[in-house]
């Protein structure tokens, strides 16, 4: 790439692009080689954080047979050095165009990387909406959370790779080899491919409506199953997991080893999406934890441990875990933390046996902070526990915690900020009893977003109104010890209306991008004002797919899409919650 060299020159953070990295992998092109770049709709910083990514890297490397590279949303100053100069965006291990490859593989953890989606595809010279790919492009496939209602990016995306990587892409892979040896029209690849377990092809597939309502989905052709079922991992201890993991150049938002624990969660939350779509519950075992851990360190070398899970405080064995790790780090300075901790009795074990370690601050995840309102969400979390493991992180030598909280929940009372400041407040003043001075407590606080696939799929999220009154109400409670963080009102409003939506917000999202939408979950970028236009445009109301609340009869977007939990187990916790309005 003759101009790489000038561009990389003039571009802020040129550790971005460059590759290279420490157990990067570069494989030499082979015509019988598969060749697959995992593409990150977000920064390099964000998208080399995301532990799935660096896991299918790797596996997908693990064969001869594929040659698997990586891409990220290029920072806007790239972006117009690429426009400008004429070259297209490229992968980090070769620097080869995006579109010479085979498979370009999309991860959606996040609703607001949408638009980014189609400016990669634009700038590595991929035809954006899929029914005008011409067969010698490359397939274009995405997975992720986000990609448990995939409507709303059903016209820029070939295939859906739906549930757990490790099992679906290697296949996904395999017989895209062996169809294309058959075959090199599009459609009947992607119909060879839709026999899989866990992909889902939108283009197989006609949504119907009636009066503006979405009616269902249903199949083009007889032989297209009905429904899509997830890819289900069944034994985690046995999936592949890398230890010779990338070691980026620059510091990424979380510079660390990281170890998955556990996948899925004991505790059934009823608004958790996470939890729903991840399940069934899977375990590592202790022994392979630490083996793992001890491979990684000698590979990576980092100063930093993570035990990763959605409620990791609820590994059964989870003191043993940290007391065996404490052991082998204890000479070489490697800090462990547990990221995901559920408040629970179970936690009075942690603090002592990691006291030695420098401290950061603790993470715990109330979500209300009324009663009521927690035994209705199912989080079932005793605020005397939370007061005593504060005590106890305190006593070890913590000074800070972070609180995440959520409001706008259906049937909350008025009284929501009030209730969050008065128990950071609490938290703070526990400190005053082992030490000088109050513990800073930060307040992380979400709007609430009813997402696919939970049981309060079928509620609508609050007005703007109504949160922004009390977002007014936090921010007159907090103080030098007690900091409230609000995410944006008008981000979350997007993110629902997307993570809602049927079919026609396809339309939506190439509109907005076409008016200039990127970058979206970044605040410096994010223009509401675009997005209310993309809405308008296309006959729409983004207040509606935000804020409507389904009928518990009515078909859903995502109904066709299959998770281990079915829609009749769903909408009895629904009504065992006491939120249906």
């Amino acid at each position: 790439m003759d101009k790489f060299s000038d561009i990389i020159k003039k571009v802020q953070k040129p550790g971005r692009y460059i590759g290279g990295e420490t157990n990067s992998i570069r494989k030499s092109p082979r015509k019988d080689r598969t060749s697959v770049v995992l593409a990150y709709p977000d920064t390099y910083e964000v998208g080399m954080s995301y532990l799935g990514l660096r896991i299918l890297y790797h596996l997908l490397n693990e064969s001869d047979d594929i040659a698997c590279e990586r891409v990220f949303m290029p920072w806007d100053d790239m972006e117009q050095e690429l426009t400008s100069s004429g070259i297209k965006l490229f992968s980090l291990e070769t620097r080869r165009a995006i579109n010479g490859f085979d498979i370009i593989g999309f991860s959606l953890s996040y609703e607001l990387t949408y638009t980014n989606v189609l400016s990669m595809l634009k700038l590595g010279g991929v035809t954006v909406e899929s029914e005008k790919r011409k067969d010698e492009e490359p397939l274009v496939i995405a997975g992720g959370t986000a990609a448990y209602n995939p409507e709303p990016m059903s016209k820029f995306i070939d295939a859906f790779i739906i549930g757990d990587g490790e099992e679906a892409l290697p296949r996904f892979v395999d017989e895209y080899r062996k169809a294309g040896s058959k075959t090199k029209k599009r459609r009947e690849l992607l119909k060879a491919l839709s026999k899989l377990d866990g992909v889902y092809v939108p283009s197989l597939y006609k949504a119907r409506y009636s009066e503006g309502r979405f009616l269902g989905t249903a199949p083009l052709e007889e032989d297209v199953p009905e429904k899509v079922e997830k890819a289900v991992v069944k034994n985690l201890g046995q999936a592949y997991y890398p230890a010779k993991q990338i070691v980026p150049f620059i510091r990424i938002v979380h510079d660390r080893m990281a170890i998955e624990i556990m996948r899925g969660c004991p505790n059934r939350c009823r608004f958790c999406q996470a939890s729903a779509v991840n399940g069934p519950l899977r375990l590592r075992t202790p022994h392979e934890i630490r083996r793992i851990s001890r491979e990684t360190y000698k590979y990576t070398g980092y100063e930093r441990l993570a035990l990763l899970s959605l409620s990791s405080v609820n590994y059964p064995k989870l003191p043993e875990v940290v007391k065996s790790l404490t052991e082998d780090f204890k000479d070489k300075g490697v800090a462990i933390s547990v990221p995901s901790l559920r408040v629970d009795e179970a936690f009075y074990d942690l603090p002592e046996m990691i006291s030695a370690i420098r401290k950061t601050s603790l993470t715990f995840a109330p979500e209300a902070a009324s009663e009521v309102m927690r035994e209705a969400l199912a989080k079932n979390i005793d605020l005397e526990v939370l007061c005593r493991s504060a005590s106890v992180a305190f006593q070890h030598g913590w000074r800070r915690l972070k609180l995440y909280f959520m409001v706008g929940f259906p049937r909350e009372s008025g009284d929501e900020a009030q209730n969050i400041i008065k128990l950071a407040r609490r938290l703070s003043d526990i400190r005053k009893k082992t030490s000088k001075g109050g513990a800073e407590i930060k307040v992380s606080v979400n709007s609430f977003i009813p997402k696919p696939h939970t049981p309060l799929q079928w509620t609508g999220m609050k007005s703007i109104e109504t949160l922004a009154g009390i977002r007014s109400e936090l921010i007159k409670g907090s103080s030098r010890k007690v900091r409230v963080e609000f995410h944006d009102l008008e981000q979350s409003l997007v993110e629902a209306s997307l993570s809602r939506g049927d079919r026609r917000l396809a339309n939506v999202i190439l509109t907005a991008w076409q008016k200039g939408a990127k970058m979206d979950g970044w605040r410096d970028f994010f223009n509401f004002s675009i997005w209310q236009e993309a809405f308008k445009e296309n006959g729409l109301d983004i207040y509606d797919y935000a804020s409507r609340a389904f009928s518990l009869d009515e078909v859903l977007p995502w109904d066709h899409i299959k998770i281990a939990l079915d829609k009749s187990s769903l909408k009895e916790e629904f009504i065992k919650s006491g939120l249906k309005e």
